[in-house]
């Protein structure tokens, strides 16, 4: 059932909450964040919004920057991180319009939003169920410059094989034989594990973790099949939890697709399905590979898209360093 303001409110009394957390997507894909004093939330906050300047986020202009945020309810959780009891919520971006507020268009997840209706209206499936896996680096230092005559970066993972004669470590994980490794070559284990029970507090079940190829330190997290909206949310959380955890350790989490040159690259894989009346949309046992034509038409479409596609899916150079022949 939907929550209300009321609900929010009373989650707050209950929970003796002392701050509300509002979590904005950036143009770049990142969480940022303005809170209030949970005295001062109420269902005016809800209707109306929180304002704030969608020129620092990548979507406006300066002339035209003034919007509203509108929480969304539904996605109330208490945030582990804040030491003070925080209340966070994700929603949506707004134009300030009369007589009613009207959605930003390019808003990540007005987008997702206005993609499930549209999948809808087709009457080609009604549900998308996404499962996407989340591949990571854990480093123990990570250092980096830019500047006018000096560009450099340096990181370090203590099991990662350049170790190999560091006195004291020891334990050192082969090149690229780190996938599925065991205690003691598995040095994080335990707050991966933090994680998931992070994730799962979250709402978002959790089906395993664990290393991945990458000898330098490569892991991941992989969830459970969600529907594309709650997934979507869930994804910036799960993304949230896994960098501040690893905060939290003395670690540096990265996502990206090849932090490491010549180690394995990480590959944010999608698992997609479409269902309609329950049923699987791209499932035929007298198709070709047993395969419906709407599955056939729907891996076309991706190909036929792609070049427009890859500015989402692979938006920077170090997307493309993933990318080597034969793999």
């Amino acid at each position: 059932m939907p929550k209300t303001a009321k609900d929010i409110m009373k989650l707050i009394a209950e929970q003796d909450v002392k701050m509300v957390d509002f979590k904005i997507v950036d143009i770049g894909g990142q969480f940022r964040h303005v809170t209030i004093p949970a005295e001062h939330f109420s269902e005016d906050t809800m209707e109306n919004g929180i304002g704030f300047d969608a020129s620092n986020y990548g979507y406006a202009v300066v002339e035209k920057s003034d919007m509203v945020y509108i929480p969304d309810p539904d996605t109330a959780m208490i945030d582990p991180f804040c030491e003070v009891k925080t209340l966070s919520m994700i929603g949506n971006a707004m134009i300030i319009d009369y007589p009613k507020n009207r959605p930003l268009a390019q808003y990540p997840r007005n987008i997702v939003l206005a993609a499930e209706q549209y999948l809808k209206d087709t009457g080609i499936a009604d549900t998308m169920l996404i499962l996407p896996e989340f591949e990571f680096y854990l480093f123990d230092q990570v250092g980096w410059k830019v500047d006018h005559n000096n560009i450099a970066v340096s990181l370090d993972a203590q099991q990662a094989h350049w170790n190999s004669d560091v006195e004291g470590f020891g334990v050192i994980v082969p090149f690229q034989k780190h996938y599925h490794v065991a205690k003691p070559l598995d040095k994080t284990y335990e707050c991966r594990s933090e994680m998931c029970m992070e994730i799962e507090k979250a709402g978002i079940p959790v089906k395993y973790h664990h290393p991945e190829v990458g000898g330098a330190g490569q892991f991941e997290i992989e969830p459970l099949l969600g529907k594309m909206s709650a997934m979507a949310d869930g994804s910036m959380m799960i993304k949230y939890i896994i960098h501040n955890v690893a905060d939290k350790h003395g670690l540096t989490a990265t996502l990206m697709p090849k932090p490491v040159y010549g180690e394995a690259g990480s590959g944010m894989h999608v698992h997609m399905l479409l269902l309609k009346d329950g049923e699987p949309v791209f499932s035929d046992d007298g198709g070709y590979s047993h395969l419906s034509k709407e599955a056939h038409w729907f891996m076309g479409g991706l190909l036929k898209h792609i070049a427009s596609l890859c500015a989402i899916t692979n938006p920077s150079t170090n997307s493309f360093k993933r990318l080597v022949p034969g793999f």
